[in-house]
């Protein structure tokens, strides 16, 4: 997939707050601020003891291209207990700076959630509020809050490799040799996060009457050098919510 063909969905994002910004296409005087409108539905979401969720999280390369989809569903009880299954295998890690290796990444959809709690994202509408029943809104996340959330992503990643190694059982040659990789894939990332920037943005979109929300679509651009070039990754991920339990329907993408 050439470079000059995509049209990444941040780029849309952007635009439309862009345009809200400078058209004025703002809520009237009668309507909610955009943060009590979030908040409304983070607590509509947080209070329900029970519901479903599916979506799919898409890895792209440092050129570009895609390395990978992964799907998703589950259920979430307790206010709060992810029981998520795989249809495509768990998502993987890219980055070069961990020497390569793949590794099952740490997934936290909601982790946007107290972002915005702690003021560390800007929430603003993407459109007029209420147009067609729905309430949507971009959640620009503060860069060095975006930077922490995958600097921590990754580094829980490489200790939980750590983890697995010593819990297999392993000759003395093959375990020393092991550390010796992940030893310098630490080194490698280490080096790279002190380069790492880290652009995120959200369209979240609720029912206007329940507050429910409906879909999460988030971007994660980095960039970061790697043996003197600058290079680039994206991840995207939809996240579809459901009220109820397993007998439901999955809500049709927005």
């Amino acid at each position: 997939m050439r470079r000059d063909q995509r049209k990444p969905v941040i780029a849309g994002l952007a635009m439309l707050c862009a345009i809200s910004l400078l058209t004025g296409c703002r809520p009237g005087v009668s309507a909610m601020p955009p943060e009590k409108a979030f908040a409304l539905s983070a607590s509509a979401l947080s209070g329900s003891d029970r519901y479903r969720v599916a979506g799919q999280v898409s890895i792209f390369d440092p050129n570009g291209v895609m390395a990978g989809k992964s799907r998703y569903e589950g259920e979430v009880t307790g206010h709060g207990n992810f029981n998520l299954k795989w249809s495509e295998g768990a998502p993987l890690v890219r980055i070069r700076a961990a020497g390569g290796q793949q590794s099952p990444a740490r997934f936290q959809p909601l982790q946007l959630l107290d972002e915005v709690h702690h003021g560390t994202a800007q929430v603003v509408y993407a459109d007029q509020p209420y147009a067609d029943g729905n309430v949507r809104l971009l959640v620009k996340l503060n860069d060095n809050a975006a930077k922490r959330r995958v600097a921590e992503g990754l580094r829980a990643e490489l200790s939980g490799l750590r983890t697995e190694i010593k819990g297999k059982t392993l000759s003395s040659a093959s375990r020393n040799q092991a550390a010796t990789v992940l030893d310098q894939a630490g080194r490698n990332l280490n080096k790279a996060l002190s380069t790492l920037h880290v652009k995120t943005l959200c369209l979240w979109t609720a029912d206007r009457n329940t507050w429910f929300p409906r879909q999460m679509k988030e971007e994660t651009e980095l960039a970061y050098e790697w043996n003197g070039k600058t290079l680039r990754e994206k991840r995207v991920t939809e996240t579809n919510f459901l009220r109820g339990g397993p007998n439901g329907t999955i809500r049709s993408k927005m």
